[in-house]
């Protein structure tokens, strides 16, 4: 799995590039603490993930790239996550929205995703630099590879925290939102992972999962006005 540039895995990176992509992942980290300069803060994040819907632009075994990226929980006007989603979206918020914006709609939603490579430390890491409303006409695949992901901390879903890579386990573990949770698993067994398909082959449609519905054929927006977009 392609993560952004905290991401350990030793795949090619994802090729720079303008790519559809549809929202597949959306993890509650808690509160995290950063020092940069000697000035600690602490901030929820949250991280969204993105699977890269081009069959062209495919990992070296075969499977979607997924890159994601981390944002401080807020809506605030100079928030980078509000940036991004008025950016996806097309349009700004309206204040009943700001009173109250559910992340979880976001799940299954298509974007216009640019893709940057940047080079750290001798490695190339792939980072999404644009998240943006798809172009009308363009439809994402009748059935997308990668299933949905959705931890929140709120209402914790142990197996779905079980799926999580360590590293991710490991930083919403020294949140305080997780050590106040009552009644946590010494120890979280996985369910048996569903088998993948093979690349090139006809896929077939994945079971129903409780995290969220899937997205309709189509951009998600060519048919709606811009009153009815989804999110």
């Amino acid at each position: 799995m392609i993560l952004t540039e905290n991401s350990s895995a030793s795949y090619t990176p994802c090729p720079a590039g303008s790519y559809l992509a549809r929202c597949c992942q959306l993890v509650d980290l808690g509160t995290q603490t950063s020092d940069f300069q000697g000035e600690v803060k602490h901030a929820r994040k949250v991280l969204i993930g993105w699977e890269i819907l081009d069959d062209e632009a495919r990992r070296d075994d075969g499977q979607h790239f997924i890159l994601s990226k981390r944002f401080t929980a807020s809506l605030h006007e100079k928030a980078a996550l509000r940036k991004t989603l008025v950016s996806w979206r097309g349009r700004e918020f309206t204040p009943d929205e700001l009173r109250g914006f559910d992340l979880k709609v976001l799940l299954g939603i298509t974007a216009f995703i640019n893709v940057v490579q940047v080079e750290k430390d001798g490695k190339t890491f792939a980072n999404i630099a644009a998240v943006m409303r798809p172009p009308k006409g363009m439809s994402p695949p009748v059935n997308p590879v990668e299933l949905m992901t959705k931890f929140d901390l709120n209402d914790p879903d142990w197996q779905v925290f079980a799926a999580l890579p360590s590293r991710l386990q490991d930083q919403i573990a020294m949140s305080p939102e997780y050590q106040a949770l009552p009644n946590k698993p010494k120890a979280i067994g996985l369910a048996p992972a569903p088998a993948r398909p093979t690349p090139g082959a006809t896929p077939t449609p994945p079971a129903p999962t409780t995290t969220a519905p899937a997205a309709p054929a189509g951009s998600g927006f060519d048919d709606l006005a811009d009153s009815d977009i989804p999110f």
